[in-house]
């Protein structure tokens, strides 16, 4: 899709088009042919918002964001069983007061043994062009390809209109409440506004942007009960992410069985490391690993880490990739990701 015919779609809204319209066009713009679904192939799979001290003028922009690195393809490996690479280089980040952006990324809430936190999954198969529009729709939505993520936003919500700029991204909803729902915890209510800051973020490409949450074209005191008259930045990631998300493999992927299953992500632990182990679903027998992997962390921010495991010797079927951290307290975390090998 184009920047005339994003604009398009965005002077449309301007002129109150109802935002389902739009967004069903840009659904059906940039959906692949045949919708994935969780067994779909290859797709790299209490917290406060900190507001900005000042409100920016808004800066209308028709540029489109910045491209960014697309994932590389599963290719053999020249060694056989795991390898672990310290300190994998992820796509470009924005680190500001903690906060750590990974471009192309949505968020969604997933449950750790500290409540719930913050899970990015990248969607580096949508167009870079329209990538913000559907990555803010899937947030509000739930649409998460890892069954296990979910949104926290109520259900009608939806976003009416986007707008960028260099110094603050304004995003317009239509039908989200300005106070905290009955049935909806404070902690629910402000991961809802930090996956939107974040997914607004990292879709856009630019770093960690202020963004201004208006309801119907206003500046409203409280989204959800959370306060929103200062455009937001976001919390420190210590606060809010996941001890450890995978990146890769995508939920349901498919391998073939002379691939190599990459394990990859960001991840913080206590000792500085992550495990990774492939086991069979219908055995819970682990078939490979654990490999280790040495984290590459920094000012409270998640590291990053890759582990590859060859496939050759692997039976066709359903398996597993479990990363694992330890936590200070002693306890430990984990992501998962359903995948099959196939000859």
């Amino acid at each position: 899709m184009n920047d005339l015919k994003i604009r398009d779609l965005l002077h449309e809204v301007a002129d109150d088009i109802e935002p389902a319209d739009r967004l069903d066009a840009i659904r059906a713009a940039t959906a692949p042919a045949g919708r994935r679904t969780r067994r779909g192939w290859w797709v790299v799979g209490g917290a406060g918002l900190v507001a900005a001290s000042v409100v920016t003028a808004l800066a209308v922009t028709t540029g489109s964001p910045t491209k960014t690195k697309e994932p590389e393809p599963i290719g053999p490996a020249s060694t056989s069983g795991p390898v672990a690479t310290d300190g994998a280089e992820t796509d470009e980040a924005d680190t500001a007061m903690g906060v750590t952006v990974e471009t192309g990324f949505v968020y969604f809430v997933g449950n750790t043994t500290a409540g719930p936190r913050l899970y990015g999954e990248p969607r580096f198969d949508v167009d870079p062009d329209s990538r913000v529009v559907v990555g803010i729709d899937a947030a509000l939505r739930g649409d998460a390809r890892d069954p296990d993520y979910r949104s926290p936003w109520p259900d009608g919500v939806v976003l009416r209109e986007w707008q960028p700029g260099p110094d603050v991204l304004t995003i317009i909803l239509d039908g989200a409440p300005v106070d905290r729902p009955a049935g909806m915890s404070e902690e629910d209510a402000r991961l809802a506004l930090e996956q939107l800051v974040r997914t607004a973020q990292a879709t856009y490409g630019q770093g960690a942007i202020p963004v201004d949450v208006q309801v119907e074209r206003r500046v409203t005191d409280t989204v959800l009960g959370v306060p929103t008259t200062a455009p937001l930045t976001g919390s420190p990631d210590r606060d809010v992410l996941a001890p450890v998300s995978l990146s890769e493999p995508s939920e349901g992927q498919t391998v073939r069985v002379d691939r190599t299953v990459w394990a990859s992500g960001r991840a913080t632990s206590v000792d500085n490391s992550v495990t990774v182990r492939l086991q069979r679903l219908e055995s819970a027998a682990v078939v490979m690993g654990p490999a280790t992997s040495t984290l590459d962390q920094a000012n409270g921010s998640p590291g990053s880490f890759s582990i590859g495991y060859r496939s050759d010797d692997l039976r066709p079927g359903e398996y597993e990739v479990i990363a694992t951290v330890r936590n200070p307290d002693g306890t430990t975390d984990t992501d998962t990701r359903r995948i099959t090998i196939v000859d």
